[in-house]
């Protein structure tokens, strides 16, 4: 009967520890996913040949639009999320339902909007030649992307 109790109470024990990490594990997370474009981010104005001064201004390029597109990221899921529930009424309200999607369509807009103003950016501090390597990166970027998105989609 004792090691029963036992049980239970490490069980109960283990299952508070996992809520109070859970979060936070999350913004470790967010956290690893940040430095980690930070660390390719300098991999690549290495590759580029960038001097140090050019790298940390290249950096800082990038650094300013992460903290831009983290606000509009934020409000894409509240967005989503506002229309998740209207689409799940049995009715819903049609004018709700397209003043939601035209925000959700502006913050889109906004997004690609940043990720064009940084390359443009970016690209201002760059050689001819450090042009066309960047834009090699890119596309291999895009092409490792692609193939995450369509791993996840195959997985479910």
């Amino acid at each position: 009967m004792k090691r029963k109790r036992d049980i239970w109470l490490m069980g109960l024990v283990l299952l508070l520890a996992a809520a109070l990490l859970a979060p936070g594990l999350a913004l470790a997370k967010e956290e690893g996913k940040a430095q980690r474009w930070g660390v390719e981010r300098e991999k690549l104005a290495k590759d580029l040949g960038l001097s140090p001064e050019k790298t940390k201004e290249f950096l800082a390029v990038g650094e300013k639009y992460d903290k831009s597109r983290k606000e509009l990221f934020d409000l894409l899921k509240k967005n989503e999320g506002d229309l998740e529930k209207l689409m799940a009424e049995p009715k819903p309200n049609e004018a709700k339902v397209k003043e939601v999607v035209a925000s959700l369509i502006a913050n889109h807009d906004k997004l690609v909007e940043s990720f064009k103003a940084q390359r443009q950016e970016e690209m201002k501090l760059l050689t001819a030649v450090q042009e066309g390597k960047f834009m090699l990166a890119l596309k291999k970027w895009h092409e490792a992307m692609c193939s995450r998105f369509e791993k996840k989609e195959e997985k479910k």
